[in-house]
């Protein structure tokens, strides 16, 4: 068998932790992976894999020889791709992960302003909760919401922030009395983040105890979409993304709770599997998504001009703020 598809084959052995893994992401059998590392071992005098039922573990031998694979591999696809353009010229199929949460709305938006400007890029994007794994996913490109990452080995940045505020129904808020932020947990469709408060303006935000309110509400609902529509039903409290819900506050459909307790924001992290030898197509959809994403959810998150001229509660329930506005002009 040829010496780079050996190395090949062992490489993505190791990298998906078995060799069903390995052959899904191939496209080939169980056998001839195994056999392509048996091979492999037999003619190096070297046993490279520890192999139990469960589990694949490299051995000394395994660890040293799977580093300079990685090297050699990686040589190789820098000189074919250089030699084709790849890291010069977005083209081919980006495949993207988002998680829900970060938005259909707003991220949509983004992809098709992104396929716009480099049309010889056909963008595959899959909304599931979490993170992908990049590999045996087929995954270039994970985009994550959350307040901090695993260490994965992929490389992680930053592209944005999202706000989370706590809504309701109005006319649930009519028959269900929620005058604290402690009594909120019966009335909980998500698991509300942890309070943070800001004694200066520019200070750095701090938990404040008690971290969170658990959900113990009649619904328990992990789509972001799914829970909106929930609450806009009337069905209890939700702690959801303020670029999510923000023109059903304005339009009064929602009343946000407590606004002077600020909840904890998650980043925004984009994943991709390494610094070096980066495809056009991710690399130029990292730095699409660094400048404009974050500019998105802001612009989404900020009230109007027409909400600013107004008291500041008309962010938490616009036609009671106004009728207040009109009372309060008659009384002058």
């Amino acid at each position: 068998m040829d010496t780079l598809l050996s190395m090949r084959i062992f490489s993505h052995v190791v990298e998906t932790g078995s060799f069903s893994a390995a052959a899904g992401h191939m496209e080939c059998s169980k056998a001839w992976v195994s056999r392509a590392v048996s091979m492999l071992e037999d003619r190096l005098r070297a046993r490279l894999l520890n192999r139990t039922t469960r589990s694949l573990s490299l051995t000394e031998s395994g660890q040293r020889y799977y580093a300079r694979c990685k090297q050699v591999l990686a040589d190789l696809d820098d000189a074919e791709a250089e030699a084709g353009g790849a890291y010069t010229v977005p083209h081919g199929t980006l495949h993207v992960h988002c998680s829900p949460e970060l938005g259909l709305r707003r991220f949509t938006q983004c992809l098709v302003e992104y396929q716009r400007q480099h049309p010889s890029v056909k963008v595959h994007v899959t909304f599931i909760p979490g993170a992908a794994h990049l590999i045996n996913d087929r995954v270039d490109v994970s985009i994550v919401p959350t307040a901090s990452l695993p260490d994965s080995g992929n490389v992680s940045r930053i592209v944005g922030q999202i706000e989370h505020v706590l809504v309701a129904e109005p006319k649930y808020l009519q028959t269900s009395r929620i005058d604290t932020f402690e009594q909120v947990a019966p009335h909980a469709l998500t698991p509300i983040p942890a309070r943070v408060a800001t004694p200066k303006r520019h200070a750095r935000l701090t938990i404040v105890k008690p971290a969170s309110a658990n959900n113990d509400g009649p619904f328990v609902i992990d789509d972001v979409d799914a829970t909106r529509f929930a609450v806009l039903a009337g069905a209890g409290v939700a702690a959801l993304p303020l670029h999510c819900v923000i023109d059903d506050i304005r339009q009064g459909t929602l009343v946000r709770l407590f606004p002077d307790h600020r909840l904890e924001r998650t980043h925004v992290f984009v994943l991709y599997a390494s610094r070096r030898h980066v495809d056009a197509k991710i690399r130029t959809f990292v730095d699409f998504m660094a400048a404009r994403l974050i500019d998105v959810l802001q612009a989404a998150s900020c009230p109007t001009a027409a909400d600013v001229s107004e008291p500041i509660a008309c962010l938490e329930h616009p036609a009671r703020a106004r009728a207040d506005v009109r009372a309060g002009q008659r009384e002058a």
